[in-house]
């Protein structure tokens, strides 16, 4: 038996002592799971473009695994986010130097407990939702160009209160069904308006309440990453005095979370995406 084969049996079979609900595979072993049947999913990820820290740092293998292990768990806990994954993962990793299986359970990682221990002011669905959109401005961006857009999701009164149109709000007066943000149906109005300046306030339900809105908060209290700007900054500071969550998109593509002043999550989507075998 081959050793890849060796190794997705082996997973498989780990997979199904501990009930996980997903298999995760790097694209270099898709062939070799001809043969290997089960019922639990099985998704496969893109090799990221993290080769380069090989290159840079091509003898420290400790680095290396470490790169990988933060791989799977950013893509388990993307996932359980968007609701791709609802419990633990068996996953691969196939090294320059060592192929090996992990086992990670995205619920238990600081991201997901942060969100739920505000779930009274954040559904759940509701952020999904909001993730789930954000994942699609990321890689589609609109009309043809990537644009930065962010949603303070929750605490929808302080939030309102710290904020200003920055323009007239173009959800005002509309029937709730239209506001939905958890209706998919509606995506098209809000990728429309994410390309107005300021952001979306969004109601810890899903009711988009407003878009083209300005943050009035003073975000020298947050400390962001360097080289990130003032939607980034805003949105940090925002959490920070209230209880709401924000979901930030960049022009770059990548979306990052921030929850009590502090980045929680960042996912660069472009090289998380996953497919699901059959």
């Amino acid at each position: 038996m081959q050793t890849k084969q060796a190794i997705i049996r082996s997973a498989v079979d780990i997979a199904e002592r501990i009930h996980a609900s997903t298999i995760l595979l790097p694209d270099s072993y898709t062939s070799e799971r001809i043969g290997i049947e089960t019922e639990i999913p099985v998704v496969v990820m893109p090799r990221q473009a993290s080769d380069l820290l090989y290159r840079i740092i091509p003898n420290h293998v400790e680095k290396e695994e470490v790169v990988l292990h933060e791989r799977i768990h950013e893509v388990a806990v993307a996932g359980y986010l968007e609701g791709a994954i609802n419990g633990a993962i068996v996953g691969v990793i196939d090294g320059p130097h060592f192929d090996s299986i992990i086992v990670y359970d995205p619920r238990e990682s600081h991201a997901v407990k942060s969100l739920q221990e505000h779930e009274g002011f954040v559904n759940s669905d509701a952020f999904r939702a909001v993730m789930k959109l954000a994942l699609e401005l990321a890689l589609e961006g609109r009309e043809g160009r990537h644009i930065g857009t962010a949603f303070i999701i929750g605490d929808v009164e302080n939030v309102l209160r710290t904020s200003h149109q920055l323009l007239l709000n173009p959800f005002k007066g509309h029937d709730q069904h239209d506001l939905m943000i958890t209706d998919r149906d509606n995506w098209e109005t809000f990728k429309e308006f994410a390309q107005l300046d300021g952001v979306f306030v969004v109601s810890g339900d899903g009711v988009v309440c407003a878009s083209g809105r300005y943050l009035d908060v003073d975000a020298r209290s947050v400390r962001i990453q360097q080289g990130l700007g003032g939607r980034h900054a805003a949105s940090a500071a925002i959490t920070a005095e209230t209880d709401a969550v924000a979901v930030v998109v960049s022009e770059s593509g990548v979306i990052r979370v921030y929850h009590d002043g502090e980045q929680i999550i960042e996912i660069e989507p472009g090289g998380m995406g996953w497919m699901m075998l059959p």
